[in-house]
């Protein structure tokens, strides 16, 4: 999913631009979720935001406790992140002023309230022009399969590969029927044509490692620019089996 459109503010913050995130308190899910390690990078080698002194609170989006289970990997170096306890949402505290932004993998219901807003309030048009510069489409998930599995069974990872093909494939051809609506959009298949038009290739949904480097290798330089890992790493190192 693009990301511009899910960095909020509290209105009362004195955030008038990415810029000013320097210094906030800001709300995440998740420090480390695939989301905000990408909205981060893009603010930072984007708009240059300072993100040094920051406090990140970690929680729940729209509900109490943490959101998920929260084990990660050890950061590299410190960033100074605290648990959000208090017994209220990252969604509540960014409408009260207790956090002055989110950033994260869903929206907080208190946007469609008077004091919170998106930094980016033509979100649409800045990730169109993103797409436009980048060619990129941000990946969220992966599906890893076991080395030894792998060793053992080569055929896997191909297999694996051609059945989500084959997936993809039929998704397309329900959403190019022109005789009924596949989901509840009703200008969906404009969309479609909008995401042909606009895509590299005519498909944002490109499975394989060459049609997503661009993608990969951006990730892999927020991860390092984040300390989530030691040193630089190529696609290679990562996807021993070309698909």
């Amino acid at each position: 999913m693009f990301r511009h459109g899910y960095v909020c503010v509290n209105r009362g913050a004195g955030i008038a631009s990415p810029r000013d995130l320097a210094g906030k308190r800001i709300g995440v899910p998740l420090y480390t979720m695939t989301a905000a390690v990408y909205i981060r990078g893009v603010l930072q080698e984007e708009y240059g935001v300072d993100f040094s002194n920051v406090q990140w609170v970690q929680g729940a989006v729209n509900g109490t406790g943490s959101h998920g289970d929260p084990q990660a990997p050890p950061l590299l170096k410190p960033v100074d992140i605290v648990r959000n306890d208090d017994g209220r949402s990252l969604s509540d505290l960014l409408d009260e002023g207790a956090i002055d932004a989110y950033l994260g993998s869903r929206l907080p219901a208190s946007l469609d309230r008077g004091n919170v807003e998106r930094l980016f309030p033509d979100f649409r048009a800045v990730e169109r022009e993103y797409l436009s510069r980048t060619g990129i489409f941000p990946i969220m998930h992966l599906v890893v399969i076991r080395r030894d599995v792998l060793q053992r069974h080569p055929f896997v990872a191909r297999s694996l590969f051609d059945a989500f093909e084959s997936a993809r494939r039929a998704a397309w051809r329900r959403l190019e029927d022109t005789g009924t609506l596949a989901c509840m959009l009703p200008w969906m298949r404009q969309d479609v044509e909008e995401m042909k038009r606009l895509f590299p290739g005519g498909d944002p949904w490109v499975y394989g490692v060459e049609p997503n480097r661009p993608a990969l290798e951006t990730l892999l330089r927020y991860l390092l620019r984040q300390d989530m890992i030691a040193r630089p790493m190529t696609v290679e190192e990562l996807f021993p089996v070309p698909l």
